[in-house]
């Protein structure tokens, strides 16, 4: 398994195992999107199985605000149904958390819907629960709390 910075050729792996309900065209957006940006303070990472197909994406981003800059947030994790349950989302967090103490960040942070397994694999990847927010996302006819979880890490 190899966890590395997203390119632009990821863009119909990431679509098939990771953004199904988005098109090509979207995925390339925002793949594209990522790649123009000029900071050193954000990386999407994927991960390829021994074929070299990506099967699990996250972004990691470290936080503007100057108050905040010793914490970076996950986004977009996504890990292919496939691979769920086979050690990657550890693999996957302890690159982000790699990445986030090269900025020099202390608080790894990353939220999701409470009530679901995202909410109990964070937890059982070290993160602890520091926020609820109830209601606070609504996908279509479904209502859940919006959790908010950190993790310390040792800074370089």
């Amino acid at each position: 398994m190899v966890i590395r910075p997203v390119r632009l050729e990821d863009v119909e792996d990431l679509r098939r195992n990771c953004f199904s309900a988005m098109s090509s065209d979207e995925v390339r957006a925002v793949v594209g999107k990522e790649l123009a940006r000029d900071g050193n303070d954000s990386v999407w990472l994927v991960a390829e199985d021994e074929s070299g197909e990506v099967v699990a994406t996250c972004t990691v981003t470290r936080l503007a605000h100057r108050m905040c800059r010793h914490r970076a947030d996950l986004g977009g994790f996504v890990i292919a149904p496939r691979m769920q349950g086979s050690g990657l989302a550890r693999r996957i967090v302890d690159a982000a958390r790699e990445e986030a103490q090269q900025w020099g960040c202390s608080i790894l942070e990353i939220s999701c819907r409470g009530g679901t397994h995202a909410e109990n694999a964070y937890k059982g990847l070290g993160f602890v629960e520091w926020g609820r927010l109830n209601g606070g996302y609504e996908d279509f006819d479904e209502v859940y709390d919006q959790v908010h979880l950190a993790m310390r890490i040792d800074p370089r």
